[in-house]
């Protein structure tokens, strides 16, 4: 996320003259993304991942594309702010509206150098058509003395909660030809699994709980009328034929999952207590639905953000020792730029997909994806994303950093360390 994907949110869903709740925060700054090269970290690679991203957030540490929460060449374990709560007696959770398994909350959690080595089938794949989600992770198999999968670190973790989705990495068998699943490894640390919107109201105070609402990514709350996607541009005798305009609607798979609002309430309730939490919350699909052009899906993921700071706010309100910290992984591809361009009389337009929205106001936005022509995905951006607080202290931070700074505020706020940079 970053600010293209935040404007883009907020014309559609509150108006161009209308404010998010995000844009109530009394602190706003930027961070630089930082990635290094795997092969000689001293390096920077200018555009990263959500890997790392994840773990310079989670660790303070600048890391490669796909390590998760794991130091560039030489695999060192980088502990995370998650492990670092527990152990001085904080309770811990972790939300997010993709699998649990995946890239940003794994940071959290897991320790592994191929992010996609997130369930035990998944630890040696070979994948021909797109080789960069192909997977080798033998060393790292329990029966080897490694850690396993992203699946079973959280099977095993000391987590208090984690919710979202990624069922299909937790039943399944944690080695071939083994009749233990994942899932029984979790109930076996104390963990219970819930599957569904009713089970949430269910989870007690001292429940150790992960919940698992869809088989990987939980769906979308909204998405273009009739499944519209942003399309390639088409000319025809020398003129641009724009796309027609379309409008958001209600995606109706969401009805059957729990919203990012629900999930965050709950945690809420669940990690509530004298100890004192974190939690990290993500709405995962503003990234995933910017890959695929799908311009509605990010407007709505942006909306379910707001929705859960909401929640976290109104807490915060009652317990003002609080701390909230709104920020991104890395940008990405969606840029706002004029519905119909003036260069179009020539047979000029973007070289990339394009989606006019019809907006609730009466506009039709612009909405661009041109970081290449692939019929596969979108990529990122290198863009420095933003950094939102409240709470204590928040108006001493400064109004730039690094990434890896952010991991430093957390600690200095838990009591746990001086709040320094991290290693960039």
């Amino acid at each position: 996320m970053d600010d293209q994907q935040i404007t883009i949110a907020r014309n559609y869903l509150v108006g161009s003259r209308g404010r998010l709740v995000l844009d109530a925060m009394p602190y706003r700054g930027a961070a630089q993304v930082l990635t290094v090269d795997e092969a000689d970290p001293r390096i920077p690679v200018y555009v990263g991942d959500s890997a790392s991203g994840g773990t310079a957030l989670a660790t303070g540490t600048a890391t490669s594309i796909g390590r998760v929460s794991t130091a560039a060449g030489t695999d060192q374990k980088l502990a995370s702010v998650m492990e670092l709560a527990s152990a001085a007696g904080f309770a811990t959770g972790v939300v997010s509206s993709t699998s649990i398994t995946d890239a940003t909350p794994a940071a959290f959690v897991a320790h592994i150098d191929q992010r996609y080595c997130q369930g035990p089938s998944s630890m040696e794949l070979v994948d021909k058509t797109h080789p960069q989600y192909s997977t080798n992770c033998s060393k790292d198999y329990k029966s080897r003395g490694g850690r396993g999968s992203v699946a079973e670190q959280i099977a095993e973790s000391g987590l208090d909660l984690i919710l979202g989705g990624g069922l299909r990495d937790f039943d399944q068998p944690v080695e071939q030809g083994s009749g233990t699943t994942v899932l029984d490894l979790a109930r076996q640390n104390g963990f219970s699994i819930i599957r569904n919107r009713s089970d949430l109201a269910s989870i007690r105070g001292q429940d150790r709980t992960i919940g698992l609402f869809s088989d990987g990514i939980m769906p979308v709350k909204l998405r273009g009328s009739g499944g519209a996607i942003a399309e390639f541009v088409q000319r025809e005798d020398g003129r641009v034929l724009w796309p027609e305009p379309f409008a958001c609607e209600d995606n109706p798979e969401f009805a059957d999952v729990p919203t990012l609002a629900e999930m965050t309430g709950a945690a809420l309730r669940r990690l509530d207590g004298p100890r004192g939490f974190v939690l990290m919350v993500e709405s995962a699909s503003i990234d995933d639905q910017a890959h695929y052009w799908r311009t509605c899906g990010h407007i709505g993921e942006v909306g379910q953000l707001d929705e859960a700071l909401a929640l976290a706010l109104d807490y915060a309100a009652t317990h003002p020792e609080t701390l909230i910290l709104v920020t991104a992984d890395h940008g990405h591809a969606a840029q706002l730029i004029p519905e119909t361009s003036e260069l179009a009389p020539q047979e000029h337009a973007s070289p990339g997909r394009f989606a006019r929205i019809r907006t609730p106001e009466g506009g039709i936005m612009g909405v661009n994806y041109s970081t290449n022509d692939s019929p596969d995905w979108e990529e990122h951006s290198g863009v420095q994303v933003p950094v939102y607080a409240a709470g204590p202290g928040v108006r001493a931070l400064p109004p730039f950093m690094h990434q890896v700074d952010v991991f430093g505020i957390m600690l200095k706020h838990l009591g746990l360390g001086t709040g320094t940079a991290g290693t960039h």
